[in-house]
């Protein structure tokens, strides 16, 4: 039974992937007039609860964009999306001249998480942090700066440690017309919709992101979600790191401002 429910699972996949390639085609068609964005989003861009909006614009601050703007868009492309699978796909597409590049980007980057993990996320990206960066980066981002705290009884580290954000920072500060929308802060005592505890350490997360947004030069516009109490949390997310309903809502409102 459970060989038969993971194939049902797979192939709902494929028809959300190709509902969501279609869906992308006709509006960037339809509005190929319009103003032209790049969009780049990790998890958090979609609605995860349900199969149907699995890396999807559905349900999401991104069907908005999708239906009024002329917009390249990349939706958790990589199974750990990080900033530097951003920066590595704007730089190949920045010739375009985009009005406005959205990056919804950083949880995979600042969250801890078990050291056992880093070697092999760094690993694949090696490519692209080495084209983003060079060769002394890749080697400085590995040496792995352990936690104190654990995680399902391991030592717990970061893809970016805290000392290496200001190369990130320099990198978003040479996109014109850059958007980042941070992470956010989270309630240890409360799990949403996730069925486990987060690490002890998670707002590590949160405090990565204050520490990036100082960096940013004022040509940076930022969507700041750092400063998010407990209530708006549990209101805005649905399990502390991805967006609820009333989450979307709010980034397609604070979009409307400023692209």
């Amino acid at each position: 039974m459970g060989v038969i429910r993971k194939r049902i699972r797979q192939f709902l996949y494929v028809l959300v992937n190709i509902r969501t390639y279609l869906y992308l085609l006709f509006y960037k068609f339809k509005n190929h007039n319009s103003k032209k964005l790049f969009v780049y989003t990790d998890s958090r861009g979609f609605e995860i609860s349900q199969i149907k909006n699995r890396k999807s614009p559905f349900s999401s601050y991104l069907s908005y964009l999708v239906k009024n703007y002329n917009c390249d868009v990349f939706i958790c492309p990589e199974k750990h999306t990080t900033v530097f699978d951003f920066l590595y796909k704007y730089q190949k597409l920045k010739h375009k001249k985009y009005h406005a590049v959205i990056a919804h980007i950083g949880v995979v980057d600042f969250s801890p998480r078990p050291a056992s993990q880093i070697e092999g996320i760094l690993n694949l990206k090696k490519n692209k942090i080495e084209n983003c960066f060079d060769k002394e980066f890749f080697y400085q981002v590995n040496d792995i700066k352990i936690y104190p705290e654990q995680y399902m009884n391991e030592d717990t580290t970061s893809l970016l440690p805290t000392e290496l954000i200001n190369k990130v920072a320099e990198e978003f500060n040479k996109i014109d017309d850059l958007i980042w929308i941070t992470c956010n802060p989270v309630d240890l005592n409360w799990r949403g919709n996730y069925k486990r505890d987060r690490p002890v350490n998670i707002n590590v997360v949160n405090d990565k992101s204050i520490v990036m947004k100082g960096l940013l030069s004022d040509r940076v516009r930022v969507i700041d979600f750092t400063k998010f109490s407990m209530e708006e949390v549990h209101k805005y997310t649905c399990d502390n790191i991805h967006m609820s309903p009333d989450g979307m809502k709010l980034i397609e409102n604070e979009l409307k401002k400023i692209v």
